[in-house]
């Protein structure tokens, strides 16, 4: 997954990225997935036959904008995010390791496959475009980066009464900060400093906590938690 557009040897992450354009007219990563899929197609070519002459031929017929079929790995926040974006249409950017790219329009769907790769569970993500690929020679100053957590965050956490839970959080840049929030504050609290998060049970029932990574200049990310309390009763 690319975090930075110099991250280009896509050794220390799993999978690569698709980027689509935010809010600030820059691109950045919509979710790890695990390849970027197919991108355009030749002309169609389509059977004629001359007038007086029984040889059958091709010619360019129309340029086609097949769907992009793009597998990811299930997760609470890449359903989020998608849910988000789904039906709506969007510019994409596929970016490559030496700044070129190519740029298209479409809109987004997505289903849960039976296929597992070790441990995690994958699905796949189609783009139907509404536009031809352009090919972009120069992506560097289209990109904007994102800042990431790093590490391995457990996806639940159990909670007995109301003790506490510490989760470090290390980061890419280093310098990005972390809050957090609760969807449920009557079941579990959460606190955030520096690179720790602290989630305190309060009430039996379960909670999903947001981590969101950020730093001025990229574009934030988040990883959520769900946190199950029990043993208050």
């Amino acid at each position: 997954m690319f975090n930075s557009i110099e991250d280009r040897a896509l050794s220390e992450h799993r999978g690569s990225g698709l980027f689509v354009k935010k809010a600030s007219g820059k691109y950045s990563i919509l979710l790890p997935i695990t390849g970027t899929g197919e991108n355009g197609s030749a002309p169609a070519q389509l059977d004629k036959t001359a007038i007086g002459n029984p040889q059958a031929t091709s010619v360019e017929g129309r340029t086609e904008n097949p769907q992009k079929t793009i597998p990811f790995f299930v997760h609470r926040d890449n359903i989020k995010i998608l849910e988000s974006i789904k039906g709506e249409p969007q510019e994409f950017l596929r970016f490559l390791p030496d700044f070129t790219g190519f740029k298209f329009s479409g809109t987004v769907n997505y289903m849960i496959s039976n296929t597992d790769v070790g441990s995690l569970e994958q699905g796949e993500i189609t783009i139907t475009p509404n536009s031809k690929d352009e090919y972009v020679e120069n992506c560097y100053d289209l990109i904007e980066d994102t800042a990431l957590i790093t590490n391995a965050i457990d996806e639940v956490v159990y909670i007995t009464g109301t003790s506490a839970k510490e989760i470090n959080v290390t980061t890419n840049p280093s310098d990005a900060t972390i809050s957090a929030v609760s969807d449920t504050v009557g079941v579990a609290t959460v606190t955030a400093s520096e690179k720790k998060v602290t989630i305190t049970g309060v009430s039996d029932g379960s909670a999903i906590v947001t981590i969101t990574c950020s730093k001025t200049g990229y574009a934030s990310f988040e990883r959520s938690v769900m946190v199950v309390v029990t043993g208050n009763e």
